[in-house]
Parts: C-alpha cells; sequence; structure tokens
C-alpha cells in the first residue's frame, strides 16, 4: 500500500483531492501547510508528496528546497498542483525541486496515472541503489556531531556494514562528538532490530545519550526498547536540532557561571592576599591623654614645638649627620 501526502491550503481543491482518493485502497493525508506538516513529512517518509501551490507564499518554495536536502527526502518524487498555467514555473520546476506538475482543476484519472508512474520510477530507483550501492550507511559529520543514516534493510545490510565502519580508529576519532542514527528510511524495524541497536549502543561506552531519529519506527523503539536512560528517540530532525540547542545552551549557561563564581572566589580572595600590616608591638606605644594641651604641655609637646625663623637647615642636616 502507498502512501500518498497532499498538502494543500485551498479547501475547494482539498475537497477535490478528498472525492478523488475515495474508496481507493492507499494510504492517503490530506492537509494545509503548516510549519507541523513539514516536519510530519520528513519523518513520516512518504512515497510521493501532492503540494498545492498559491505563488504567494516563499516558505511553500523554501519548504520543498529544504526537502531536497535532506538526505532521506531529496529522492521522493514532488507533484506540485498549481492554480494556473505559468510558464516561468513551468521551466524551472525541476531547478525548484519538484518532479512533475498539473495544473487544477484536477481530472481523477489523469492524476492517479501521473501518481502510480511516479511512485514505481522512485521505487526501482531506490531498488536498483540498494543493489548497486557498496554503502548502506551514510556517515555524516560536522558540528560536533556524527549522523549514520540508515538507507536499507537493517539485518540484511546495515549491521554488517556496521562491522567496517567501526573501526578502532574511527571510534578514536568520534569519541568527543555526539552520535545520532536516522533510520527514518528502514523498510522494517522491530524487536530485533532494536535489541541489536542497543548492543552497538556499548561501542559509544563514553557516550551519555545515543540518538536515534526514528520517524514511522518511534512506536517500535518505545515498546522493545530496555536501556532508556541511554537512547533519545526523536520523531523527526528538527526535535533532535532543538535539543542539540538546549544541550548548547546549557552548556553555556554552566560556563558563564563557573566563570562568575571563579571571579567571585578572585575577588573574595584580594583583600587577604594584597593587603600587608606591619607587626606593631602595643607595649611599646605610649598614649598620653590632656585636656588642656595648652595649660600644661607635655614634653613631648614641647619638643614638637619649632620656631620655623630660628631653623637652619644647613645646621640640621650637619647635627643629623654627625649623629
Amino acid at each position: 500500500m502507498h502512501f500518498i501526502m497532499a498538502i494543500e491550503n485551498d479547501p475547494n481543491s482539498a475537497q477535490d483531492l478528498e472525492n478523488i482518493f475515495l474508496g481507493l485502497r492507499q494510504r492517503v493525508v490530506i492537509t494545509k501547510f503548516s510549519q507541523t506538516v513539514q516536519e510530519y513529512v520528513k519523518s513520516s517518509n512518504p512515497d510521493i508528496i501532492l503540494m498545492g501551490l498559491t505563488f504567494k507564499d516563499k516558505k511553500e518554495l523554501e519548504f520543498i528546497l529544504e526537502l531536497r536536502r535532506d538526505v532521506i527526502t531529496h529522492n521522493i518524487p514532488i507533484l506540485a498542483m498549481i492554480p494556473k498555467e505559468d510558464s516561468n514555473f513551468i521551466a524551472n520546476h525541476k531547478k525548484l525541486g519538484f518532479t512533475d506538475y498539473m495544473i487544477k482543476p484536477l481530472a481523477k484519472q489523469a492524476l492517479l496515472d501521473r501518481i502510480h508512474s511516479h511512485i514505481e520510477e522512485y521505487k526501482f530507483s531506490e531498488s536498483s541503489k540498494t543493489r548497486d550501492n557498496v554503502s548502506f550507511v551514510v556517515v555524516d559529520r560536522g558540528h560536533g556531531r556524527v549522523l549514520f543514516q540508515c538507507r536499507a534493510n537493517l539485518k540484511r545490510y546495515v549491521f554488517p556494514e556496521f562491522k567496517k565502519i567501526f573501526t578502532l580508529n574511527f571510534l578514536k576519532s568520534i569519541h568527543a562528538e555526539r552520535i545520532c542514527f536516522d533510520v527514518r528510511v528502514v523498510p522494517e524495524l522491530g524487536k530485533e532490530e532494536v535489541e541489536v541497536f542497543e548492543r552497538v549502543m556499548k561501542i559509544f561506552q563514553n557516550q551519555d545519550k545515543i540518538i536515534f531519529i526514528a520517524g514511522r519506527h518511534m512506536g517500535a523503539f518505545i515498546e522493545h526498547a530496555t536501556d532508556d536512560e541511554k537512547m533519545l528517540v526523536f520523531m523527526a530532525p528538527n526535535e533532535f536540532d532543538e535539543y542539540v540547542k538546549m544541550e548548547e545552551l546549557k552548556k553555556e549557561e554552566q560556563r558563564k557561571k563557573e566563570k562568575k563564581e571563579k571571579f567571585a572566589k578572585d575577588t573574595n580572595k584580594e583583600p587577604s592576599q594584597n593587603t600587608t600590616v606591619s607587626p606593631t608591638n602595643l607595649g611599646d606605644v605610649k598614649i598620653e591623654i590632656n585636656s588642656n594641651p595648652d595649660s600644661n604641655p607635655s614634653p613631648t609637646n614641647e619638643a614638637l614645638k619649632t620656631d620655623p625663623v630660628q631653623t637652619n637647615p644647613t645646621e640640621t642636616k650637619s647635627s643629623e649627620e654627625n649623629t
């Protein structure tokens, strides 16, 4: 059974699609264009995408280009449903990321034939790659993480290739990076596959968490996973990206906190380290208090009185030298 994803904001066109697919033995989802739908498309991995365009919202075209940049969705056929004939779009629709286009209103049989043709071509292309491709695991490294994109049957193709990839030198080179497995396009994933992944996780002993982008296999991980503390499972890449952002934010806040605490600690140390007080023997200090110093001057006060007129600096200097 094929999975058809139709994105259409126009309510009349959406109703026409429902009438076309009514009674067919196909899994069809018809919905409006939104951020949530964008992420659902990436995680659900449909066999074909029908995209209704208005030519008014540039986010529609940006979304298609985004799908083409994702290694999981870059080959999925995308059929544009346009409101009118537009020569500029027709000339450039493949450059924009579309496989084909049709002009509304859509004829039922013509649309179904077009869908069937593109799905069969897509399936044949993917199966040929599985037969001929020397690698069933794409390794993408960057920004402090390693992403393993599993692109074929796990037991038959992917797990045997892990033995070739996970060499001692390779594991040493990625020991400090975040590890993530993308299994959205894997045909089947059950208890046995989850158990093998849990054994694979033991290779990365230094990692606190191992990330899985599961897509439609989310339920299998929830049902069969036993190592919940080490395994983090996300439905779509955006959830993983948000997790990474939050983790980086926590690290940055921790660094700021430690820096602030260190500064406060150093500041508190400064007075005791830098202030030098000369030792004083209080027994050598004589303090006299006279309520009327003029009436009965002490010898100390008399000695301190100096007549500026009678003072001879030269004599004073000589006296001091002689002394």
